[in-house]
């Protein structure tokens, strides 16, 4: 359209230099094309913000796993210490316990009763 419109013009306005058609022109495509790459300069300013974004928020993530990591890893060597703890307490009180049935056993005065231990395993076993 603009390119129709344009020699109209130049014969409509013959005493008109034709050059300052051509120059308003030039100029009017040269601030498009500015316009253009400011929009592109902008757009690419965006995207490299967006970058540094997702990278700092990754190397956040990174150092958060490693940390979740390494704190995992001492969670277990803990969790497998005080569960060997609790077996060795748990086989003392079992210990402790067979003691105490075997002890019971002896109070039993009477001869016959099924709860008196006639022999003592500990001696077996020493």
């Amino acid at each position: 359209m603009k390119d129709i419109i344009l020699p109209i013009l130049i014969a409509l306005l013959g005493g008109a230099n034709v050059f300052q058609f051509l120059f308003f022109r030039s100029t009017q495509k040269k601030y498009a094309a500015d316009a253009k790459v400011a929009e592109t300069q902008a757009e690419h300013g965006r995207v490299d913000l967006q970058q540094d974004q997702f990278d700092y928020v990754n190397t956040q993530l990174s150092k958060i796993q490693q940390e979740y990591y390494e704190l995992a890893a001492k969670y277990r060597e803990t969790m497998t210490q005080h569960l060997q703890e609790i077996d060795e307490k748990c086989n003392e009180i079992a210990s402790l316990k067979s003691r105490l049935v075997y002890f019971k056993g002896l109070r039993c005065y009477c001869s016959e009763c099924a709860n008196r231990i006639q022999e003592n395993p500990y001696n077996k076993q020493q």
